[in-house]
C-alpha cells in the first residue's frame, strides 16, 4: 500500500513539474499571448461566479486588474487587446452587446493605460488602485448621466470594482509582477 501511494505522489509531483516547465516555455515563447489567454480565463471565471450566484451588484472579475498588469509588464496595446476580447468580442458573441459594452471597453482601457502611464513607477497597489478609481469614477459618471440607473446599483458596482481591483493588486500583484517580468 505504501509503495503504491508513494508512486502516485511521485507521479503527481512529476506531472506538476512538467506543467510548470511547459508554462515557463510558453511564457518565453510568446508572453503576450500566454497572459491574454490566462487573464481571459480568469476573467471568465469571475463573470461566471458572479452570474452563478446572482451577484448583479458585485463586480468580481479581474479584468481591470489583468489589463493593468498587461499594460505595466507587456504593453498598452496588449492591454487594450485583452479588454477588447473580454468586452467587445465576448458581448457580441453572446448577443448581449449594448452601449455599456463600448463604455466598459473605453473605461477599462483608459483606467489601465492612464494609471500605468502616470503611476506605473510606484507600487503595484498604488497604480492598480488608481486604475480602479479612474474606472469607478468614469463608470459612475456614465451610468448616472447617460443611461440613468439607480445610484445605489451604480455605486455598489463602482465600489466593488475598486475594492476587488485593490484586493487583487494587494494579494496577486507582486506575484504576477514577478512572473510577468521573467
Amino acid at each position: 500500500m505504501d509503495s503504491e501511494k508513494r508512486k502516485k505522489t511521485i507521479q503527481k509531483i512529476r506531472n506538476i513539474g512538467i506543467i510548470i516547465v511547459l508554462m515557463l516555455f510558453v511564457i518565453k515563447l510568446n508572453k503576450s499571448l500566454f497572459f491574454i489567454v490566462v487573464f481571459s480565463i480568469l476573467t471568465y471565471m469571475g463573470k461566471y461566479i458572479r452570474g452563478m450566484f446572482g451577484l448583479k451588484l458585485v463586480v468580481l472579475d479581474p479584468l481591470l486588474f489583468a489589463a493593468i498588469m498587461m499594460a505595466k509588464y507587456i504593453g498598452y496595446k496588449e492591454a487594450i487587446i485583452l479588454v477588447a476580447i473580454n468586452t467587445l468580442i465576448v458581448d457580441f458573441a453572446t448577443s448581449i452587446a449594448s452601449d455599456g459594452t463600448f463604455a466598459n471597453f473605453f473605461l477599462f482601457s483608459a483606467g489601465a493605460v492612464i494609471s500605468v502611464m502616470i503611476f506605473g513607477s510606484l507600487n503595484v497597489v498604488v497604480y492598480a488602485s488608481m486604475g480602479g478609481l479612474i474606472y469607478a469614477i468614469g463608470y459612475f459618471l456614465y451610468r448616472t448621466f447617460v443611461p440613468t440607473q439607480p445610484k445605489f446599483e451604480v455605486l455598489s458596482k463602482c465600489f466593488t470594482s475598486f475594492l476587488f481591483t485593490f484586493l487583487y493588486a494587494s494579494f496577486f500583484g507582486p506575484l504576477l509582477g514577478l512572473i510577468m517580468s521573467v
